[in-house]
């Protein structure tokens, strides 16, 4: 028999694989397959992703202004249809502007999903007196890049772009099954509305403009290689229809990370952890610049799969370790730099490649911005040892969902 606590965390993953797994990741497989079937382009593939993060940025603001838990919890359960829908969707029309609409309700859908659903389920772990860790809840993102690549490799060769979409949608829809069964009346566990946070207004401290524009950084490492990296591999020739396998490596690498960095930060802190995993991420890059062959692209794979998560993962517990009082503060201010980058990147990237029929270039520019925020990410590590940061704590009452800010 499953404990309640185990069902609870099993529908909160498997909202996670649905509203990020397949409602954005499925994307990434599907690229090479849309450009075969239904005239996708590079520039087009980047401005299709820009909408999707646009709109998981756009959700991510309009939750941080929501107080009421009911509406919270609603849009959740809303989030969650959505990215069903969203997903089966693309598959039933060729009009450029309604992709671009799925697209952008897709990454309202994955807002919902992971930022409502971190601060839901941290508040009922927290109600039934067990340890508010959200690491297994993470998981869900390398879970859903594993189930999604798997998918690719069973039905690209046996379905048209079109049909695998509605194949997408439709395993979704399975997935939503035990997340209605077994997540809990969250309504029992919160409070009818959160107080909104008091507190003074202060200029950005010199510490969080640099965190905060090396988060950015991290946002264009991720969002690139989460773009493209399947449809590098399909590019190359000796890679050729093997791109679900090196997506599969990513999800595989993705899924157990988040537990390995917390080891290492308790054995040698946030900051070398945090570097480490930016290093990291450059390296991956550098490997897609300067090997085509399938070891060396794999190795990116699973470093990109490791680094990504640990730099998200590691940042904001940190970040919530620095400002108890109130972390939905500056983890809004490094929400706001990620987006941005996830929103900008792919354009740039895809439209380098539409122009110049190569990722080179587009890599290029990841692999600098990478190294400049580990750059800046050692500026605020210095600038922390210093004590030179404020204390940007709100000396109010901030209810679990307020870690929504994310």
């Amino acid at each position: 028999m499953l404990t309640e606590k185990v069902k609870v965390l099993i529908a909160s993953v498997m909202a996670v694989v649905i509203t990020v797994g397949i409602a954005r990741f499925a994307y990434t497989p599907m690229i090479p397959e849309m450009m075969s079937g239904a005239g996708l382009n590079n520039a087009l593939a980047g401005m299709l992703a820009t909408a999707n993060y646009a709109g998981y940025f756009s959700g991510a603001l309009l939750i941080s202004f929501i107080r009421s838990s009911g509406l919270k919890i609603w849009l959740y359960k809303a989030g969650l249809l959505g990215a069903v829908l969203t997903t089966g969707l693309m598959g039933c029309t060729s009009q450029e502007w309604l992709w671009y609409l799925l697209r952008f309700l897709s990454g309202l859908s994955s807002s919902a999903g992971v930022l409502i659903g971190a601060g839901l389920l941290m508040s009922w772990l927290l109600r039934q007196g067990h340890k508010p860790e959200l690491g297994i809840f993470f998981s869900g993102l390398g879970i859903g890049i594993v189930m999604t690549a798997l998918l690719a490799e069973m039905i690209r060769l046996r379905f048209s772009w079109d049909q695998q979409w509605m194949i997408y949608g439709f395993s979704a829809l399975i997935l939503l099954l035990p997340v209605w069964w077994w997540s809990p009346d969250y309504r029992r566990c919160l409070p009818a509305s959160a107080a909104a946070p008091t507190y003074e207004a202060r200029r950005i401290s010199p510490f969080m403009l640099l965190l905060q524009l090396a988060y950015f950084c991290a946002g264009v490492g991720y969002v690139v290689t989460a773009t493209f990296l399947v449809a590098i591999a399909e590019a190359s020739p000796l890679l050729e229809g093997r791109g679900w396998l090196i997506w599969l490596v990513t999800g595989i690498a993705a899924a157990p990370a988040c537990w390995l960095w917390d080891l290492l930060v308790r054995r040698q802190g946030d900051w070398l952890a945090l570097l480490l995993a930016y290093l990291l991420n450059a390296a991956s890059v550098l490997l897609l610049l300067m090997t085509t062959g399938l070891a060396g692209v794999m190795l990116s794979a699973i470093i990109y799969g490791v680094s990504f998560i640990g730099i998200v993962s590691m940042t904001l517990a940190m970040v919530g370790r620095l400002y108890p009082e109130n972390p939905s503060r500056p983890m809004g201010r490094l929400t706001f730099g990620y987006g941005i980058a996830q929103m900008l990147a792919p354009m740039i990237v895809g439209y380098l490649a539409q122009s110049e029929g190569s990722y080179k270039s587009g890599l290029l520019i990841t692999l600098v911005v990478i190294i400049v925020g580990a750059v800046l990410l050692t500026g605020a590590w210095f600038v922390q040892q210093q004590g030179m940061e404020p204390d940007d704590t709100a000396q109010s009452s901030v209810d679990v969902l307020d870690y929504e800010g994310l």
